[in-house]
C-alpha cells in the first residue's frame, strides 16, 4: 500500500498521501492501530484494507480499548488519557479476599519501605497462591500503564522462585494499591506552542525546561542498594505531558561509586532516548539538531560526561559505559542538566520511599480521570 516503517520500530508504518495527508499505524500481532490527519483519509485506509481483509463494518472507529487498555481521546481538547481500571479490577477481585479488597481504601504505596528477604527454597505452593501468575499479570499492567508500580513489580520478580509468606503479602499489597488506584491512568495533552513539555508542573512546565526539547529524560540510580550490593536504576520519557517510556531495573554489575552507579543509569536513560529521538525524527515530529535534555541529579556524573572524550583516571574500569556519553554530549545528542532531588521524578523507580514523597512524584507523571 505504499507504507514505509520507521527506523526505530518495524511495526510502525507511515505513509504521505498525495495530497499531503498522513497515515501512521502500529501492528501488533493480528491487531492494527492507525492515526489518520483527516477522515478522509481514515475512509480511504480501510477501503484499502478491506479490498485484501475481510473486516466488519464496526471496526476502523476510534479506539476505546486495547490490551487490557481503556483508551479516551478528546479530538478538541487535545487529549488522549489511558487506564486500565477494568482489568486491575477483575484481577484484584480474583484474588483478594473482601476483607482485603475492603482493607485496600488505607493502601497508599505499592510497597513497604522494608525490604524483602531472599529465600533459599520456596514456602508458598503453587497451589496456595499462584505467584509467579500474580507477578506476571502485574508486570503486564506496570509495563503499558502503570509505572507508580514499576519498581515493586520488579522487586517481587526477583523472588519469583522462592516466595514466601512476606512475598505474597507483599504482592497482596501491589494488588491492594492498584483496586484503590484503579482509575489512575496517563494523559497526554496536545501541545499548543513549540513546547511539548509535562504540563502537570507548576508554572505549567518542569523548572528544568527550556521550551525547545521534544523529549524529558530524568535518570537516577540507588547506589549498592540491593543485597547483593548492585545499584537499582530508574528512567522515565516524558512527552507531552505524560510518560511514554520507563525503567526500573537491577544493575547488571557491582558498581564502586555513586557516579558509576548514576552514569550506568544514565547510558541506559540515553540508549532510550536517542532510540525514541530517531522514531520522532523519523515521523518528522522532532527537530533533529534539538539535543535531548537529560536531568540528573549526581554532580560527578555529569562533569565525567561532560568532560569531553578524554580519559577520566577515576572511571578508568567503566571508561567504555562514560565515552558512550561523552560522545553523545560531543555529537550533541543529548545534553545533562542538573536536576534537584526534590524535582527527581525517576527517584521513585530506584528505591521505596515514604508515602509523602512517592505520592508527589506520582502527581507529577500520572492522573485522576
Amino acid at each position: 500500500m505504499g507504507f514505509k516503517n520507521v527506523l526505530g520500530d518495524p511495526c510502525l508504518f507511515k505513509r504521505v498521501l498525495p495530497d499531503g495527508q498522513v497515515i501512521m499505524a502500529c501492528t501488533y500481532v493480528d491487531d492494527v492501530t492507525f492515526a489518520c490527519s483527516s477522515q478522509d483519509s481514515a475512509d480511504w485506509f480501510m477501503r484499502a484494507l478491506r479490498e485484501r481483509f475481510v473486516i466488519e463494518e464496526g471496526e476502523g472507529k476510534a479506539i476505546d480499548f486495547l490490551l487490557g487498555m481503556a483508551i479516551d481521546q478528546d479530538l478538541e481538547k487535545g487529549t488522549v488519557s489511558i487506564n486500565m481500571e477494568t482489568l486491575i479490577t477483575r484481577l484484584a477481585e480474583g484474588i483478594l479476599t473482601k476483607e482485603e479488597l475492603e482493607r485496600s481504601k488505607s493502601v497508599d504505596t505499592p510497597m513497604l519501605v522494608t525490604p524483602l528477604q531472599k529465600l533459599s527454597e520456596r514456602i508458598v505452593p503453587k497451589d496456595k497462591f499462584d505467584y509467579l501468575s500474580v507477578v506476571g499479570s502485574l508486570l503486564h499492567i506496570s509495563n503499558c500503564v502503570r509505572m507508580d508500580i514499576a519498581l515493586a513489580v520488579g522487586i517481587l520478580a526477583r523472588h519469583a522462585a522462592t516466595p514466601g509468606p512476606a512475598h505474597v503479602t507483599a504482592a497482596k499489597r501491589v494488588l491492594q494499591y492498584l483496586y484503590h488506584t484503579r482509575s489512575l491512568g496517563i494523559t497526554y495533552t496536545r501541545s499548543t506552542t513549540d513546547q511539548n513539555v509535562p504540563t502537570i508542573y507548576e508554572a505549567a512546565s518542569h523548572p528544568l525546561d527550556n521550551g525547545k526539547n521534544r523529549l524529558q529524560v530524568f535518570c537516577d540510580s540507588d547506589y549498592a542498594a540491593d543485597i547483593s550490593r548492585r545499584s537499582l536504576m530508574g528512567m522515565v520519557v516524558m512527552l507531552n505531558g505524560g510518560p511514554i517510556s520507563w525503567l526500573s531495573t537491577l544493575g547488571k554489575t557491582v558498581c564502586t561509586s555513586t557516579a558509576e552507579a548514576e552514569v550506568s543509569a544514565a547510558v541506559a536513560a540515553a540508549k532510550e532516548a536517542v532510540h525514541l529521538k530517531r522514531m520522532l525524527i523519523d515521523l518528522d515530529i522532532m527537530d533533529e539538531s534539538s539535543p535531548i535534555l537529560i536531568a540528573e541529579d549526581n554532580a560527578a556524573c555529569i562533569a565525567q560526561c561532560e568532560a569531553g572524550l578524554r580519559h577520566v583516571r577515576n572511571a578508568k574500569h567503566y571508561e567504555v559505559r562514560l565515552r558512550f556519553l561523552q560522545q553523545l554530549v560531543v555529537d550533541g545528542e543529548i545534553q545533562f542538566q542538573y536536576c534537584p532531588t526534590d524535582h527527581m521524578v525517576a527517584d521513585y523507580l530506584t528505591k521505596p520511599l515514604d508515602a509523602t514523597k512517592f505520592l508527589y512524584f506520582r502527581e507529577r507523571t500520572m492522573v485522576h480521570p
